[in-house]
């Protein structure tokens, strides 16, 4: 075999060579058996260490996008070319027993944010929503903290701002708007309460939808109002529409191209009340005015019917215009009924707690004829007051003051006069009346379902106080011990005891109809139920029927005397104390006719000047109306 070779110039070298001799050299003095060094392997797995974090970041940036925002970014290239603009139902109509509509709806403009909308630099976006806010007369920092929610940051749906705006205000808007800047006026619907403050504890008002609505109310879209209170939050998903869409083209600077369609929106479903309109309108002028008149600080009114459950009527003094929460402005009188002494808003009809004072005494009649404590025509010479001696100690007396000295009574002038002395001594034992004690007490308070609620067809209603043994532990842990003095108060509705004036109303109702309480109800749509039947004679329950028409015949109701009708009722004084101050309440009850009860109404005053008639000229006027109007004719 032959071998060639190129023979090169002395001094030339090619580049792999230049560093040959210095590397042998190096090689020699270091022993090395090669000139190769191979790469660390730190170096391999550093890089490999690095490769799988960039290759993690990528895919979990492409499982985001793709995964987790893919449908946001689907809509959004959707949005590049059409906008779905949410058309709000208008919401069912309330009306009242006689078909005449409470409530009103009428086309409106709403302000609405599309948050993915909204300038995206910092900056800008608060230039924008300052002057927005402040033409409209809106909280900045509630329309930023929306913004900057988490839930609706990257929101392509429109969020409700304010409802009802005026023209004016549409055009105000138009001022400072900035073409597809985030905000936008929306075709809507305005709720309006042409009753305003007479029916605002019942009907209730619409609001904004809320964060803590949006949890409840999952599928409405963030433009909804809903209900807030009254039957207008009770009844939401039966007056809430379906909401409707519009489906537009637009070009690359948001100008329409055309309409892709339409879907219509469907109204929310009328309701039926049990309301009288116009006896609503009746009571609540009778009872606000006397109530400025003598100055207090409110009250409440209930007409039902006895036989049905229907409430007729129902009232809380003072009240609010309703259209001012709806619309959301002017925000200075919301301030005022916010912060206002005598809470305006607070629904006294069906949460506040009163002691039903003089009215309990039916009950105790009812359960002392039951209990053959006492028999209805024994008379009890009262001289005003009941004096006890302490069995521990015969130098210490407590005295028991009656508010009047009634001198010779039997039950039905007991009732009719309300005689304190002969309900202590029934209610607690007196001579030679045993009295029911404590135990057989309670037991007719939970006949009579005085321990529940009436279940109203409202949100807010409260629970009453029954007090005894534990109850006095939690509320007086430094006298825990049930005395006789505590079977007293109870007897004549004190003591801690408290019911609501629509508990309060149920009870007489239950009286009124023999025995049998039928469910309080607003709704017309339902059927009259039975809630309870008190397991009492008819003769014992009659007794009791007949003393109450004695208090408008003899007793503390005589100016009730000239009405056209024979009627029955029982007035309450339970003690009370304002500001440390003692002082009464004022309460009556009464149903009529007498011999066929169609209504039955509960007027409640709180803490009137005392020897002031507070409650009967409401109940007169309110009686006198119904009379006239609805059952003679």
């Amino acid at each position: 075999m032959k071998y060639s070779y190129i023979k090169r110039k002395k001094h030339f070298l090619d580049p792999e060579e230049v560093l040959l001799d210095r590397k042998v050299k190096e090689a020699r003095e270091k022993n090395l058996e090669s000139l190769e060094s191979p790469i660390s392997p730190f170096l391999i797995r550093g890089f490999f260490a690095i490769s799988l974090f960039l290759f993690l970041v990528i895919f979990s940036r492409v499982f985001y996008l793709q995964a987790i925002e893919g449908e946001y970014y689907q809509q959004r290239a959707e949005k590049n070319s059409t906008y779905h603009y949410i058309v709000n139902a208008p919401r069912g109509i309330i009306y009242d027993r006689f078909l005449e509509p409470l409530v009103f709806n009428s086309p409106s403009f709403s302000l609405v944010m599309i948050p993915s909308e909204m300038p995206q630099k910092d900056e800008e976006r608060k230039e924008l929503i300052d002057k927005v806010a402040s033409v409209l007369k809106l909280d900045k920092e509630e329309i930023e903290t929306l913004f900057q929610s988490r839930k609706y940051h990257y929101s392509l749906e429109p969020i409700l701002i304010k409802s009802n705006l005026e023209v004016d205000e549409v055009r105000l808007f138009e001022t400072v708007s900035q073409g597809n800047s985030g905000f936008n006026i929306i075709s809507d619907y305005s709720r309006y309460y042409p009753f305003k403050d007479a029916f605002a504890h019942v009907l209730g008002y619409i609001g904004k939808i809320s964060s803590q609505d949006i949890e409840k109310y999952k599928d409405y879209p963030l433009t909804s109002m809903v209900g807030k209170d009254g039957l207008e939050a009770y009844y939401e998903n039966v007056l809430q529409g379906r909401p409707g869409q519009k489906i537009i083209e637009v070009d690359a600077v948001f100008n329409i191209q055309k309409s892709l369609g339409s879907i219509e929106p469907e109204k929310g479903k009328d309701i039926i009340t049990t309301l009288d309109k116009d006896l609503q309108l009746v009571f609540y002028n009778s009872l606000r005015e006397r109530i400025e008149e003598i100055g207090s600080t409110g009250g409440a009114g209930i007409a039902l019917n006895p036989k049905t459950g229907e409430i007729l009527s129902l009232i809380s003094v003072p009240s609010f215009d309703p259209d001012l929460f709806t619309k959301g402005s002017p925000t200075e009188l919301i301030d005022e009924y916010l912060q206002s002494p005598f809470l305006p808003l607070f629904n006294r009809a069906i949460s506040g707690l009163y002691p039903p004072g003089s009215l309990i005494k039916l009950l105790m009649a009812v359960a002392a004829l039951e209990e053959n404590i006492i028999d209805p025509e024994q008379e009890l010479f009262t001289e005003g007051k009941i004096v006890i001696t302490s069995p521990y100690d015969p130098q210490e007396q407590w005295v028991f003051r009656d508010w009047d000295d009634h001198g010779w009574v039997n039950m039905k002038k007991a009732i009719a006069v309300s005689c304190n002395v002969y309900f202590w001594a029934v209610g607690g034992g007196w001579e030679d009346v045993v009295g029911l004690g404590l135990s057989k007490i309670k037991k007719y308070w939970l006949a009579f379902g005085l321990n529940e609620k009436t279940g109203i067809d409202l949100f807010g209603e409260a629970d009453s106080v029954l007090p005894d043994t534990e109850w006095m532990k939690k509320n007086r842990p430094l006298d825990p011990t049930w005395k006789l003095g505590d079977t007293y108060s109870v007897s004549i509705g004190e003591g801690g005891f408290a019911l609501t004036p629509l508990q309060m109303a149920a009870y007489i109702a239950t009286i009124a109809n023999d025995g049998v309480l039928m469910q309080p109800h607003l709704s017309k749509e339902e059927s009259p139920e039975e809630k309870l039947r008190i397991n009492v004679s008819s003769e014992n329950l009659n007794i009791v029927q007949e003393g109450m028409k004695e208090v408008i015949l003899s007793g503390t109701a005589t100016y009730l005397n000239s009405l056209p009708f024979e009627m029955a009722g029982k007035s309450g004084s339970p003690k009370t104390y304002i500001n440390g101050k003692e002082g009464y309440h004022t309460i009556f009850g009464a149903y009529a006719p007498y011999e066929d009860p169609q209504i039955v109404i509960l007027v409640f005053i709180e803490a009137p000047p005392q020897n002031v008639v507070a409650t009967l000229p409401v109940v007169k006027d309110v009686l006198g109306w119904y009379w006239e109007n609805r059952i003679n004719k």
